[in-house]
């Protein structure tokens, strides 16, 4: 761009040629330090390229301006139409024009693209800043979500099992000391296997690699756990699946996991129910998973709480779809996981 703008137009003598270097050196070195000091950098770019104006040593419309300009915007526009941005692009643009008297048709034209030049140098860097601001925002957004759903789904299982296993010892008076032992260690493994993988959600936050898993152990022995953690609360639990459930990609089986995982949650402190069924079929396309249980069924005023929202929000970050069904007869869990990726479908209903 200097080259283009200020040596294509040749000077009247040498000393105005040493001039003309001088000041377009000037305007580069204040583009190059605008990166640091914006402010400085339109200052110094604007005042050289006036100069060159002012001498006919250059035809730059005030493009490396414009770039000191884009930066000052980007680091400290509040405003996308400041006022003193019009004062400043007018002053400069109006001083350049009227101290020289040859091409005053030029001059005008000159003018009026370097107050556009200057202008959208402005407009797109305060878009550029509200652009990156949005998308930081955006990202803690989501990494709040992201965190809270894995703290809910590490802790909100064990917990829920724990409260229910030490109601039930605290309120009924004919356990024998071996029944009070087993429910202790029920308790016990529980507790043992929420900090498990806490620590393992504690790792990956502070290093950002990932320790052992949800996922690490075959899907069918973490639902068979979830199985045997039910039932120590109460709920006989029946599990319908494919052979091939072991074999699925590692975050459908975290998913799928999850999933379950809350499904049971709810149904051990919300449905009063004895019985749950947990279906999982794999086809070709896709997972379908199916938890329902014979309890009271959810309340007619019912509103999804952190718990489902979070497992919808796990189902479709891998472009599935998930249902929830209440009945006299007890609530149904229904989800849909494709093996063959999409991008996620955002849902009416939450």
């Amino acid at each position: 761009m200097f080259l283009g703008l200020w040596l294509t137009v040749t000077p009247e003598d040498l000393a105005a040629r040493w001039t003309q270097l001088a000041l377009g050196a000037t305007a580069v070195v204040g583009v190059m330090a605008g990166s640091r000091l914006p402010f400085l950098g339109v200052v110094v770019t604007a005042a050289a390229t006036a100069c060159g104006w002012t001498l006919h040593v250059t035809a730059d419309p005030f493009m490396l301006t414009g770039f000191a300009v884009f930066r000052l915007a980007e680091k400290r526009g509040g405003r996308r139409f400041p006022w003193w941005m019009f004062a400043g692009v007018v002053l400069v643009v109006l001083t350049s024009a009227f101290l020289g008297t040859e091409g005053v048709e030029d001059r005008f034209r000159g003018m009026v693209l370097s107050a556009v030049v200057l202008c959208v140098a402005w407009v797109l860097g305060v878009r550029t800043r509200e652009v990156r601001e949005e998308a930081t925002a955006r990202s803690r957004a989501e990494e709040r979500l992201r965190v809270a759903r894995d703290v809910h789904d590490v802790l909100s299982h064990s917990l829920g099992t724990i409260g229910v296993q030490a109601g039930v010892a605290a309120h009924v008076g004919t356990l024998g000391t071996e029944q009070l032992r087993e429910v202790l260690r029920g308790i016990e493994g529980d507790a043992r296997a929420s900090l498990f993988q806490l620590k393992g959600l504690l790792h990956r936050e502070r290093t950002g690699t990932e320790a052992e898993n949800v996922a690490s152990s075959p899907l069918s022995t973490a639902l068979a756990r979830l199985a045997m953690s039910a039932e120590r609360a109460g709920i006989s639990v029946r599990i319908d699946s494919d052979e091939t459930i072991d074999g699925l990609p590692s975050d459908v089986r975290t998913t799928v996991l999850r999933v379950v995982q809350e499904a049971m949650t709810n149904v051990i402190r919300h449905a009063a129910a004895s019985l749950a069924i947990v279906r999982l079929h794999v086809s070709s396309e896709s997972v379908t998973v199916g938890i329902q249980d014979d309890g009271q069924g959810a309340p007619r005023t019912f509103q999804p709480g952190h718990g489902l929202a979070g497992m919808r929000e796990r189902i479709e970050l891998l472009g599935g779809t998930v249902d929830f069904a209440s009945s006299t007869s007890g609530f149904t869990v229904s989800a849909t996981i494709p093996l063959v990726r999409t991008p996620s479908r955002p849902q009416g209903r939450m």
